[in-house]
């Protein structure tokens, strides 16, 4: 075999003729077995056509013919790295760096690797140091920038991302990725013109309508949003993400049944999509909600005296009583799994140490928890002279530093079936944690503002359209049940 037949072996895998390229590359091998150029090509098809293992092999006979042949381990690399084999891909990638300290395209894919293992600040390190050696590599300044936006560097992320697109203005997956932080730093409009600009250069970019859709949804053009999400389900028709977005948008418009097909086309496509499931089991205990006060009213038309109790809804504001703590309550709770406050959603409204719950605390099964939420449920009835529908059901644990930012427990479910009136809050505080702190935990509420320092076993309630937060700095764990409830007239 001559260089002719190599060279025809390279054209035809460069113009896509892949088995011809395959061919031509296993006949130069078998009389060349050492031949390093077809060889390294040979293993660049072999991924192509997704054969990883035999492609690693390849790469292995290049190192054990030449060791410090540093290509072949940055190729040996980026081949495990699709193997899922991540501890070996790090030292190939290392190994080629040292053999070659200023090769740029390994110092990038180090970063990638340690990216993928949590070591974000190494990750970091090596993506600059390839765009030191190489300062007009858009693809580093990209990584770079997806680095510094998972360390919660959004400013430098954006810039970084800037960066990639000057140096690569048709660069889609960086102005995808622009527009994403953009929106996390609240810039919805410059947001929303990177997703033009990454659509716009790649019209069939499913996640680039995905995210304009959120952003859309955000700037409050809910119909746009709508457009952009059935897009991106057009150009990917099993896309759990684009139904699930779809479904939420949907039950902004009061399409309750359509948003609930949408939510189970998701879990359709991906059973075990938390969000999905979550927004579905919500869905459906707001038709409930909605079919118990549709009933209560129908009976109450019948029952005038009924009408007039009806328009107290709250005793008074806020409603204040008092239920012993149980001695076993907070040790069930501890055993409840929880998450860290910061990465609650919504994300804006936990902060600092401590844990939090899910929305479900009464599905649990501990008796006591049974018990808690019939005592409750009673007192809620008290409240607000009528039966009630449970929503939410969660407990909070502050710690140290922690707290709740000013918010309500109003959405847009109840603004469009106009049940803003109709829904309340309750707060039973199991802890009240070391009230000798400068930050003891009071519940501020607003409109009219007013400041109220717990006591143990203490309940309040109060409209959950008034505004309301809580600061702890106290060494002991702070402990709380809170629900949101509606009363059904």
């Amino acid at each position: 075999m001559n260089d002719l037949n190599v060279n025809e072996a390279i054209h035809a895998h460069r113009e896509g003729r892949l088995k011809e390229a395959e061919e031509l590359y296993y006949s130069i091998l078998k009389s060349q077995p050492t031949n390093l150029i077809v060889r390294n090509n040979f293993g660049a098809l072999l991924i192509a056509l997704g054969r990883l293992d035999e492609a690693a092999t390849n790469y292995k006979k290049i190192i054990e013919i030449k060791p410090d042949n540093a290509e072949a381990h940055n190729n040996l690399g980026v081949t495990l790295f699709k193997l899922g084999k991540l501890n070996e891909v790090e030292e190939e990638y290392r190994t080629a760096i040292k053999i070659k300290p200023d090769y740029f395209e390994a110092h990038n894919n180090l970063g990638i690797t340690l990216k993928e293992l949590g070591k974000l600040d190494e990750a970091e390190a090596c993506y600059r140091t390839a765009i030191k050696l190489k300062p007009n590599y858009e693809l580093a300044h990209n990584n770079l920038a997806n680095t510094l936006k998972e360390l919660g560097k959004l400013d430098e992320a954006e810039a970084c991302y800037r960066t990639a697109i000057e140096l690569k203005p048709n660069y889609v997956e960086a102005l995808n990725n622009l527009g994403i932080t953009l929106k996390e730093l609240g810039k919805l409009d410059e947001a929303e013109t990177s997703f033009k600009k990454a659509i716009k250069l790649k019209p069939n970019y499913v996640e680039a309508h995905n995210n304009l859709g959120i952003t859309l949804k955000k700037i409050g053009k809910f119909d746009e949003a709508e457009a952009c999400y059935r897009t991106a389900i057009k150009l990917k028709p099993n896309y759990e993400l684009g139904y699930n977005n779809l479904g939420l948008i949907l039950k902004q418009f009061g399409k309750l049944d359509e948003a609930e097909a949408s939510f189970k086309k998701a879990i359709n496509i991906k059973p075990d999509y938390p969000d999905a499931i979550v927004n579905l089991d919500y869905l459906l205990n707001e038709k409930d909600l909605l079919a118990k006060i549709f009933e209560t009213k129908k009976n109450s038309e019948k029952n005038k005296k009924s009408n007039i109790n009806s328009q107290i809804r709250l005793t008074s504001n806020p409603f204040i009583f008092n239920r012993k703590v149980e001695k076993d309550l907070i040790g069930k709770l501890y055993k409840i799994k929880t998450m860290k406050l910061d990465d609650a959603n919504p994300k804006y409204l936990h902060y600092g140490n401590g844990r939090t719950s899910d929305y479900q605390l009464f599905k649990n099964d501990f008796s006591i928890i049974k018990t808690v939420e019939r005592d409750l449920i009673d007192i809620m009835k008290k409240a607000v002279n009528s039966n009630i529908f449970i929503m939410e059901s969660f407990f909070n644990i502050f710690q140290e530093g922690s707290g709740i930012v000013s918010h309500n427990h109003l959405n847009n479910f109840d603004k469009t079936f106009k049940l803003t009136n109709q829904k309340f809050s309750l707060t039973y505080y199991l802890d009240i944690g070391d009230q000798n702190s400068s930050e003891p935990g009071a519940l501020k509420l607003e409109n009219p503002n007013k400041e109220i320092l717990p006591s143990e076993g203490m309940i309040l309630i109060f409209p959950s359209s008034r505004m309301h937060s809580a600061s702890y700095n106290g060494t002991r764990d702070r402990i709380m049940i809170g629900v949101n409830f509606y009363s059904l007239i």
